[in-house]
């Protein structure tokens, strides 16, 4: 039995990059269907279907934030191994 190769730290940035990108694609959808509810107008409606943004904004800011960590972190492990 082989053993799995651990994900890299590009395999990892790569992951978050996709939950970021559909969860962004959601957020875009819900906009956009907002937009149009205004124009009817139903404003509740609009209103009503972003409220699901509260929740999926937070999420993309932590996605977000952590692929810039990784990256940096990444840059930052090879600096000190350079200098070792």
């Amino acid at each position: 039995m082989r053993n799995p190769t651990p994900p890299t730290n590009r395999d990892v940035i790569a992951a978050n990059m996709m939950a970021l990108h559909t969860r962004l694609q959601f957020a875009q959808r819900r906009a956009s269907d907002a937009i149009i509810a205004m124009a009817e107008p139903d404003q509740n409606r609009a209103v009503g279907g972003i409220i699901d943004l509260e929740r999926v904004l937070p999420e993309c800011d932590a996605l977000y934030r952590t692929i810039l960590l990784l990256h940096r972190s990444r840059d930052s492990f090879e600096q000190n191994e350079v200098h070792s």
